[in-house]
């Protein structure tokens, strides 16, 4: 008889974990009005991106199927959370936005984010988006808004195969800085930045410290309290192509001692300074670059070197 009842409980937990797997679906549906009790299908959509990751699968999608402010969420494996065609939004005054911490590989590695958007309103988030992820991953963000944050996205990742990927990305109103890199001790972050707008921080555009590499085209980083952007620490090496740094109430680059920076078709105008060259870095250009009305001097410290133009 006890060996009966065991075998039988045996079953019903097997049944259990079955039924618990099958609940985790590829892709997950979440409205406005819907319910983290329901099963995030369709036709029984789930309120909040938190409630309707845990039912997703790794490398699984979460659609938002209407309007509506879907809630801060922290993403531990790959996933798609995509807004398309909806005002898909997260507000997270005094808090973050998204957490990215992959901590252990799976099929895809990847998180992407698209169509969404992100707003402190009166009470500035924390970051917006922030990645603190350990294992080697790609992170992409995709038609987005980011604003009234202390920093608008923040990698602080402790692995160099980071890999972060950021397409049309609005960032506006940050009380620290628009988009920050400050990878672990001896780790590297590769960027590949395509249409960034990071406008109107009280700090730097874009701050990029310690080990970051990677390149910065058609992009606009203005107006902001201290530098467009700042490039410090060792062994960075950025490339700026066909983008604008004007109006930055500091200088409009700052290259900091063993940063080697190449500049393509970028323009400096209305900065406290163009660019900042300081001992011991390079900046690299190709003669198709413009400097003007920059009130501190258009290029500070050693002069750009023009390179021949492929």
């Amino acid at each position: 008889m006890k060996n009966r009842v065991l075998f039988v409980f045996a079953i019903l937990c097997c049944l259990f974990i079955a039924t618990s797997l099958s609940a985790q679906a590829t892709r997950t549906w979440v409205s406005g009005v819907g319910d983290d009790a329901n099963p995030c299908s369709r036709t029984a959509p789930c309120k909040t991106f938190a409630g309707a990751i845990s039912k997703t699968a790794s490398c699984g999608e979460i659609d938002v199927l209407d309007p509506g402010g879907f809630g801060t969420v922290t993403i531990t494996k790959s996933i798609t959370i995509s807004g398309y065609g909806q005002i898909a939004g997260i507000a997270n005054p005094g808090f973050n936005g998204i957490i990215v911490n992959l901590t252990a590989s799976d099929a895809c590695n990847t998180v992407i984010l698209r169509w969404i958007g992100i707003n402190g309103f009166s009470t500035p988030g924390v970051d917006g988006v922030k990645d603190l992820s350990t294992v080697a991953h790609s992170l992409h963000l995709e038609h987005m808004e980011i604003q009234h944050q202390q920093r608008g996205v923040e990698i602080l990742t402790n692995n160099t195969g980071t890999k972060v990927f950021m397409n049309d990305v609005d960032i506006r109103h940050t009380t620290q800085h628009g988009i920050v890199t400050a990878p672990g001790a001896a780790q590297t972050v590769t960027l590949s930045l395509n249409d960034i707008r990071s406008r109107q921080s009280a700090g730097d555009g874009l701050r990029l410290q310690n080990n970051t590499k990677g390149t910065v085209t058609s992009s606009q980083i203005q107006q902001n309290g201290a530098n467009g952007v700042n490039v410090f620490g060792t062994s960075i090496q950025m490339a700026f192509i066909d983008s604008d740094f004007s109006n930055n109430g500091a200088a409009g680059i700052v290259n900091a001692s063993g940063a080697t920076t190449f500049i393509d078709g970028c323009s400096f105008f209305g900065n406290g300074a163009g660019g900042i060259n300081n001992t011991g870095s390079t900046v690299n250009g190709f003669g198709n670059n413009a400097f003007g009305n920059n009130t501190g001097g258009d290029v500070i410290g050693t002069a750009v070197v023009t390179l021949g133009h492929p």
